[in-house]
């Protein structure tokens, strides 16, 4: 009865989780189908409806192509003309902005190139060299000379894949050859960030899987076929930066990296490569940080050692409207030396453009907002000055914990605005950096920004926090204890303390003692015993009068060795220069005991006249020894006030001490301690 009244619960818990497990909610995948048009091919996007945020303005998708030759776009219905006749594989990856579901899965495929159209008589414009294709592209280096560039196509969040943009050129007169390196995961931070999946190159990149070391031929002066006097270009263009230098900095900087073999490379040449890196799970701990990624281009010939640094904010949605932070976690130790940096980025979504743009940040308490200092800024404008101006230019402002940026007179179009097709130029931020206060208290900070596009109504962003670490502050300490009741206890003591670093709040600390008396307890009791007799002893002549004197001293001495731990305090430091503090003190006294008994005996000869005969006196001694140890538990409860920099350096401390034994004893400690 009892197990088939068992098989029904199970039956009816069954019936209970099925339909639930039923309900998966499948993942959503990208895709795109193809259409011929001319000599080129049109791509459209086949997506999963968006999930309008409540409360959000309207959602939509942003697009990426990778087209399978080293071209890319960002356009909705992406147009490509290959250059061959060969089948590529295209990549997509779509973002929803203000979407409340995951992203949807990158989709790759091949796709088939634009059929040759039958011959015209009418002469036909001459294609493009294979070297302009990446021209058509976005731009991706910071400037047209640049050598190395790179651009994420979104921003990272925990669980989705992302997709770096790294951009090569050789801007020198020959052709060139080398390594790219991409490096990751900061050591700054506790978990990974990423996870490598693939890179598609396109123009015979090969991957490298030997350690990330760069190990090139000798510096060589010739096969410089393109210029005149290779000697003085290589004499003008000396690099400053050694590839060892570089490589050993970065791996300083991060855990992880890649890298990739280049041949080939001519003169003024630009090519893309692309990596698909996985966001972990644990990147979900650091959102609204600000991360980098770095890329390091070196060439063979030593003339390219090009360094260039990325930045990204981890995200919790793809919101085009947030706020990020340089550092989740930072240090409270030195902390006048550390700078926070904010960044704020905004989006125009409306139907037409907007001229002012004005941004509310919060100022953390603790950060000291007259030390602000605007680090970058897109649209890129000038300080305002004092008064009324036409031209565009950055205003800053100030209240009560909050500093404000207002962008006035620019021109920031509108996503849903007829004919723009490049949402980069939708998009603005703002870049600053606050410092720390003087009296900076070690508590949690958090700034939040809001958004206010001409007259609209505002847009609230996320919140960027920074958390300090709690940080490890050990101690040393020197005091003396006290016995009202037994002065012979008195003793010196030597310990060590371990709290976390500067605390605001209440907190654990930790200690251990060692303690000394000044001179071992002992006690002496002794008497002495005479016996006289008178004895014929041959030599004399006469009968002479002996006295043995037998000394017997009994000696006990006692060598204690003091030990305390304290396993649990709670402490509160009340202002800078005030603490208080209460606990539990486990005190143990090993002592050592001797007991020494020793014998001493002295023969005196007398002739009869009473006088002593030196040449007959005897001496003995002897002496017995026992040991033993012995070890008391004592456990107390304490009480103390410490005065001084209770935070960080010196102070002085009074504590009491109530040993809980049968019968209660108490003890003062006064001591002197230095945090470090």
């Amino acid at each position: 009865m009892k197990n088939l009244f068992r098989c029904v619960i199970a039956g009816l818990l069954c019936s209970a989780v099925w339909p639930i497990a039923a309900q998966v909610i499948p993942e959503r995948q990208a895709d795109f189908v193809t259409k011929q048009e001319g000599a080129a091919v049109l791509f459209a996007p086949v997506l999963p409806a968006l999930v309008q945020r409540a409360g959000a303005p309207t959602a939509f998708y942003e697009y990426y192509w990778e087209f399978g030759d080293g071209a890319f776009s960002f356009a909705e219905n992406a147009r490509h003309q290959y250059q061959d006749t060969a089948a590529h594989e295209v990549f997509l990856m779509a973002t929803g902005k203000y979407d409340n579901g995951k992203a949807p899965k990158s989709r790759k495929k091949p796709a088939e190139p634009a059929k040759p159209e039958p011959p015209k008589t009418e002469p036909q414009p001459k294609e493009k060299p294979k070297s302009q294709l990446a021209d058509a592209s976005p731009t991706v280096l910071p400037d047209p000379l640049a050598p190395l560039g790179m651009r994420a196509v979104r921003n990272p969040r925990a669980g989705e894949e992302s997709v770096c943009i790294l951009a090569y050129a050789n801007r020198t007169p020959t052709q060139q050859a080398g390594k790219i390196y991409l490096f990751f995961n900061q050591r700054d931070y506790k978990h990974d960030h990423f996870q490598y999946i693939e890179s598609r190159t396109h123009f015979g990149e090969q991957e490298q899987m030997e350690a990330l070391t760069w190990a090139g031929p000798p510096l060589l002066f010739d096969g410089w076929a393109s210029t005149e006097t290779p000697s003085d270009w290589y004499s003008l263009n000396l690099n400053q930066t050694d590839p060892e230098t570089a490589l050993s900095e970065l791996r300083k900087t991060y855990k992880t990296g890649v890298s990739w073999r280049f041949e080939g490379l001519q003169s003024d040449e630009l090519r893309n490569l692309f990596v698909s890196l996985q966001a972990t799970d644990q990147m979900l701990a650091d959102t609204n940080a600000i991360i980098t990624v770095s890329a390091l281009m070196v060439s063979d010939d030593r003339r390219i050692v090009e360094q260039f640094d990325l930045e990204l904010e981890i995200v919790a949605s793809h919101d085009p409207n947030y706020i990020a932070v340089s550092k989740r976690r930072t240090g409270f130790r030195h902390i006048q030396a550390k700078d926070l940096i904010y960044k704020v980025h905004f989006q125009n979504t409306g139907e037409g453009p907007a001229s002012t743009v004005e941004i509310t940040c919060d100022v953390p308490p603790g950060l000291d907002a007259s030390k602000l200092r605007i680090l970058d800024a897109y649209p890129l404008s000038l300080l305002c000055p004092e008064g009324p101006t036409d031209r565009s230019c950055l205003d800053t402002a100030f209240a009560e914990g909050q500093v404000i940026f207002t962008f006035r007179n620019i021109y920031l179009p509108g996503t849903r605005q007829e004919g723009v097709n490049e949402r980069d130029s939708t998009k603005g931020f703002v870049k600053y950096q606050l410092a720390p206060a003087k009296k900076i208290q070690k508590r949690s900070m958090a700034s939040r920004a809001s958004i206010v596009f001409d007259k609209n109504p505002p847009i609230h962003t996320n919140k960027a926090g920074t958390a300090f670490k709690s940080g490890l502050s050990p101690g040393l300490a020197a005091g003396w204890n006290v016995f009202p009741g037994n002065a012979d206890r008195n003793h010196v003591s030597f310990g060590a303390t371990l709290a976390p670093f500067s605390p605001h709040r209440l907190y654990l600390q930790w200690e251990v003692w060692m303690g000394f008396p000044t001179q071992p307890l002992s006690t002496e009791s002794s008497f002495r015993d005479t016996v006289r007799w008178m004895q014929d002893i041959q030599g004399l002549g006469f009968v002479a009068t002996i006295d043995s004197i037998t000394s017997f001293t009994k000696i006990q001495e006692q060598r204690p060795l003091y030990f305390s731990v304290v396993p649990l305090q709670l402490r509160k430091n009340l202002s800078d220069w005030f603490g208080i503090g209460a606990g539990l003190l486990l005190n143990v006294v090993i002592q050592r005991n001797e007991n020494r008994d020793q014998v001493k005996t002295e023969r005196f000869v007398y002739d009869p006249d009473g006088v002593a005969q030196p040449d007959f006196y005897r001496e003995s001694t002897s002496e017995m020894s026992t040991g033993g140890r012995d070890t008391e538990w004592r456990p107390a409860l304490f009480a103390d006030v410490h005065f001084g920099r209770v935070r960080q350096g010196p102070s002085l401390g009074l504590r009491g001490v109530l040993n809980i034994e049968k019968t209660p004893e108490w003890y003062l400690s006064a001591f002197a301690a230095w945090k470090f």
